[in-house]
């Protein structure tokens, strides 16, 4: 533990699993008091677990970006648990893959509901959170690699991480004179359980086997690996962190290189 958030208060959507279960705790791990939101009650109450036994402070919450009620009564509860708020996580998403010839609107407006209008939403409320506080304050956001380039089967996918980018840097300038700084990770390919489901859909997309889809997948990354999500959550630690207390609009890649292979 280096105690880089040491006393912070930090929420995280998306958190139960994959890089959002990672971020939280790391954020432990650095001595964060972290919030757990997402839909799913079991991988929150596992994450929430897994902080405790190592010593760490967490709060379980059922937290739907698609519903402005549930995040408003999760930031009550944040408040409510620890008395104040310092960094915002803004990481639950989808990924739902499909030509966008072929892709129905329901699928296309499930992305935006989720990838871009969730985070708005977060944004909104945690960030009139920390400048009614008056103390500053970070929110990160999760965009994507697949934000700053798109490709075939991702069209709904990249037009939201594209568009939370404009978002993030439009609220970086906002709250610039709050001192709240905003900040974008963009992952790569990540060894999570989204990844494996990826791959497993391009393999039936393309009638290749899975075991060629992820070869072809790391063949694309200069570093020749899956990032782990362990190592995308260390990007969000330093943003989180007073190392990164001039920092603020931007969009920190984390691909091992693919994106300008």
């Amino acid at each position: 533990m280096n105690d880089l958030l040491q006393g912070r208060v930090c929420v995280v959507t998306g958190g139960a699993n994959g890089i959002g279960r990672a971020v939280c705790e790391r954020f432990a791990e650095e001595g964060a008091k972290v919030a757990v939101g997402d839909v799913d009650d079991e991988g929150v109450t596992a994450v929430c677990r897994a902080i405790r036994e190592r010593g760490g402070e967490a709060l379980p919450i059922r937290l739907d970006v698609t519903v402005r009620e549930s995040i408003e009564q999760a930031d009550a509860a944040v408040i409510e648990a620890f008395g104040r708020l310092d960094v915002v996580v803004a990481n639950a998403g989808v990924l739902i893959q499909g030509r966008v010839l072929d892709l129905d609107e329901a699928s296309w407006q499930r992305t935006l509901d989720v990838n871009l209008t969730g985070v708005y939403r977060c944004l909104q409320v945690f960030g009139r959170r920390l400048v009614a506080q008056g103390q500053g304050g970070r929110m990160l956001v999760t965009s994507s690699i697949g934000g700053l380039r798109g490709g075939t089967f991702y069209g709904a996918y990249s037009a939201s991480k594209f568009a939370l980018i404009g978002l993030a840097e439009s609220m970086a300038e906002e709250l610039a004179p709050h001192g709240v700084l905003v900040n974008c990770v963009c992952p790569g390919l990540v060894d999570t359980a989204m990844m494996a489901k990826l791959a497993r859909e391009q393999a039936t997309f393309t009638g290749n086997a899975v075991d060629s889809v992820v070869a072809q997948n790391v063949q694309r990354v200069p570093l020749g690996r899956y990032a782990t999500p362990d190592e995308i959550a260390d990007a969000f630690v330093f943003l989180a962190s007073p190392l990164a207390r001039y920092v603020t609009g931007q969009r920190v890649v984390v691909d091992g290189g693919m994106l300008y292979s």
